[in-house]
């Protein structure tokens, strides 16, 4: 027997809300102002703000009557449809960081009734799903723009699990709309005709929906669908664009970019986040492609808090409505799309009311021999040795047997681990050289280049006993 909404509702783990901000009961689900204006763009063809809504309303009317729909469509345009269809559904959609069996089935535990929305094959996955099917998918019929209450929860965005254990929270319509505008507004994208967003970010992630999926929608401008991460991928979509794009991208995919100096024409700007960018990066990137490159900070919680040209220097500009203060040793930050005041889990030193200085969070810090050090900087510089291809310090928990003692695991082929000590000895104090330096094939990166707490150490333990996995 199906269960009703509101039973579902009633069962469902709490998930931190996001503050709906009450500038406007309503929103609509697009701003672009000619419905027949391309809505997203592909290899092989283009589809215009009409077409996606019709699909969009089309799919609501057949999806299955639950609560809560967990939208793993691989391709951004289908992802787009289906955000789309479970909005006029009123339908929650999940956004989980991870697509492995055990996950999804343990988020199903979590939210009874949810089921998977999807454009590709999910192996066993014993999950009930709505696969999409393009021969359903109208071209007539009414094309009436939607107009969503803006307490309305469209979303449950997960953090990445990177400082432990990945936690909910739940996104507002009013509160995606007015993030999406907020960050229009701090690159002045309204002095500009629309443009294209391009993506290696999925858009399960919460920066991925703000900038390849919500901007879109909200700017008028169109979407890139498919799911290109590969440089030569990105080189061939961008020369087949015919309008300008935006890059949204992660320091790990820039560097990639920049490493093989791939050229990218017909781009306009760059974006990036999910962790700090080196600025030698960001400078090699503008000089290869001639544009700009930005840098956002935010958080799963607040989405985009403030943004900075990663070449002009190392302060960031906070969004215009939002607000800062410090308690003790805590920074909040409040209003705009973020509503109430928030935490954040950052050191920041604030220069004036709108620029600070981001200092990493207190976890960041470690204390060897009585010194301290971030490990955001010393994985800087390990990263800026040449040869290393990617690399990490890791810091076992606190506990932890050799608890104080620094481990590094560097991908560096054609490189030794003396080699790479010495480059190391000359930029970081002795006593933060890591002890043991293992040289591996890869580090366990999700997509969006973050190393989930849980999945490093997992890894730091296999590399460093390997018996033990073996006999296990």
């Amino acid at each position: 027997m199906m269960q009703s909404i509101d039973s579902q509702m009633a069962q469902a783990p709490p998930a931190r809300r996001t503050h709906t901000p009450l500038k406007a009961a309503a929103y609509p689900l697009v701003s672009h102002r000619d419905l027949t204006s391309p809505m997203a763009w592909r290899r092989d063809r283009l589809y215009s703000v009409e077409e996606f809504l019709r699909s969009a309303r089309t799919v609501a009317a057949q999806l299955p009557r639950q609560r809560f729909a967990i939208n793993l469509c691989r391709d951004r345009y289908h992802f787009a449809v289906g955000f789309a269809a479970a909005l006029m559904a009123r339908q929650i959609t999940l956004l989980p960081t991870y697509r492995a069996t055990e996950p999804l089935q343990q988020l199903v535990r979590q939210y009874p009734g949810a089921y998977v929305f999807t454009d590709h094959q999910e192996g066993d996955l014993s999950i009930p799903r709505f696969s999409l099917d393009h021969a359903s998918w109208t071209t007539s019929g009414p094309a009436e723009i939607p107009v969503i209450p803006a307490d309305r929860i469209a979303a449950i965005a997960f953090t990445s699990g990177s400082s432990g254990v990945p936690q909910a929270h739940a996104k507002s319509w009013g509160s995606l709309v007015m993030g999406a505008r907020a960050l229009g507004r701090q690159f002045d994208l309204s002095q500009a005709p629309p443009r294209i967003a391009v993506g290696t970010v999925p858009a399960q992630h919460m920066y991925g929906l703000e900038t390849t999926i919500m901007l879109p929608l909200q700017w008028g401008w169109s979407l890139h669908a498919g799911n290109s991460i590969l440089p030569a991928d990105i080189r061939t979509d961008l020369a087949q664009l015919e309008s300008p794009a935006w890059l949204m991208t992660t320091p790990f995919h820039l560097k990639a970019f920049v490493s093989e100096r791939t050229t990218l024409s017909g781009l306009e700007g760059i974006i990036s986040a999910t962790m700090p960018l080196d600025r030698s990066i960001a400078l090699n990137a503008e000089r290869l492609w001639h544009v700009p490159v930005h840098e956002i900070y935010g958080c799963t919680e607040g989405g985009m808090l403030a943004s900075r040209r990663t070449t002009a220097g190392e302060a960031w500009t906070l969004c215009h409505d939002l607000r800062m203060r410090h308690s003790q040793e805590t920074t909040w930050v409040m209003g705009g799309h973020v509503g109430a005041w928030l935490p954040l889990a950052d050191r920041i030193t604030q220069r004036s009311p709108r620029e600070f200085l981001l200092l990493g969070p207190d976890r960041d810090l470690v204390k060897v021999a009585g010194k301290r050090a971030s490990l955001t900087a010393l994985n800087a510089t390990l990263n800026r040795i040449q040869g290393v291809v990617d690399g990490t310090f890791y810091w076992p928990d606190p506990g932890q047997a050799g608890n104080g003692r620094l481990r590094a695991f560097v991908v560096a082929p054609g490189m030794n681990r003396t080699a790479i000590l010495e480059e190391l000895r000359k930029h970081i104090d002795p006593v933060f050289l890591p002890r043991p330096l293992y040289v591996v094939d890869s580090l366990p990166r999700n997509t969006t280049g973050k190393l989930p707490h849980e999945h490093l150490k997992a890894f730091a333990q296999h590399v460093m006993h390997p018996q033990r996995h073996v006999h296990e």
